[in-house]
């Protein structure tokens, strides 16, 4: 698993997940929202843009044309003279209209949809909770931070394990099966010493089958059983001709090992990962990008600081210069 392509994927998830969500209100929505409030308190809850004409939301315009010329006869001042706030029921009207008529009819059937957000104090916003820019840009750091710790972390559980499996591998050919086996335990076909050094090919993750390191937890060790297990797998016939690439391994007395670069010819060693090895939040893109902040912040100053003071070559020659300067005055006076 990549962690560069998993944090490539999630950025630009993340880059379309705030294009949808970073929007905010302008004026066209503002006039939509003041609108349909005033048009609930005046006709009562529930009522919209096409309840009042008596349409459905799939009119098409010329039904529009017809049920306003309707409705504007009939709800016109002249024809409701003791109507209270007759002229802005008229008013409110054709303001309605003309948004059914044009491009802002889009953006209305989308509120009508998915809901209005009401008036609070300093601006429209929704009953219910949505979060803003700041909580989401928040949410999407940390959840490519836990994503990219997570990957990391089972990146590492797995070349420990394959780590793990090598060594043991290379320690059972070079030791013997019993390798393991602790030297008070009675097992009469133990190797009794280990070779100071001895080289080993191994497949390069290790024997496939090799049955993992006894555990005291799980009650008394049978470590002759143990020994058996180890011995059948590094002695079945496929086990070294079906794994793809061989390597050698050269195993020390002491349990260090190395493994032959083909390209160099160096012995590069093969140490164990421990838990103070496993990544940590230190190892994220935020940390990373601090790093490097800090960094190219100190090189930048390092040159700056570098300029203000003068080289000690310059300062050497003028020093010299002035001595020669004055000796010739002293030679010329002498004269």
């Amino acid at each position: 698993m990549n962690v560069r392509r998993v944090c490539a994927v999630l950025a630009l998830l993340c880059v379309c997940f705030l294009s949808a969500a970073a929007a905010n209100w302008d004026k066209n929505d503002i006039e939509i929202f003041e609108l349909q409030q005033a048009l609930e308190q005046s006709e009562g809850p529930g009522a919209s843009f096409y309840s009042i004409l008596g349409l459905r939301p799939s009119a098409s315009q010329s039904e529009i044309r017809k049920a306003y010329r309707e409705k504007s006869l009939e709800w016109h001042p002249d024809k409701n003279p003791d109507v209270p706030d007759a002229y802005k029921r008229f008013e409110r009207l054709g303001l309605i209209h003309k948004i059914l008529r044009d491009e802002r009819r889009d953006r209305y059937n989308h509120f009508l949809s998915k809901g209005f957000p009401k008036w609070r104090g300093t601006g429209y916003y929704y009953s219910r909770f949505r979060p803003g820019l700041l909580m989401v840009l928040t949410f999407l750091v940390v959840l490519s931070v836990a994503v990219e710790h997570t990957v990391r972390v089972y990146n590492f559980r797995v070349n420990q394990k394959r780590i793990d499996n090598l060594r043991r591998s290379a320690l059972a050919l070079a030791w013997g099966s019993w390798f393991q086996t602790p030297k008070d335990a009675v097992q009469g076909t133990k190797a009794k010493s280990v070779p100071a050094q001895k080289k080993v090919r191994v497949p390069l993750h290790g024997f496939v089958d090799l049955p993992p390191a006894p555990s005291a937890s799980a009650g008394p060790i049978n470590w002759d059983e143990e020994g058996q297990k180890i011995r059948q797998v590094i002695t079945a016939p496929t086990a070294v001709t079906e794994s793809r690439c061989i390597v050698d391994v050269m195993v020390f007395g002491d349990g260090s090992m190395a493994v032959v670069d083909d390209e160099s010819g160096e012995w590069l060693p093969i140490e164990p990962l421990t838990e103070a090895d496993v990544p940590t939040l230190q190892h994220t893109w935020p940390a990373a990008l601090v790093r490097r902040f800090m960094s190219s912040s100190a090189a930048e100053a390092a040159p700056a600081a570098a300029e203000t003071e003068p080289p000690a070559a310059a300062a050497a020659v003028v020093t010299t210069g002035t001595k020669a300067s004055k000796t010739s005055t002293k030679r010329r006076k002498r004269v």
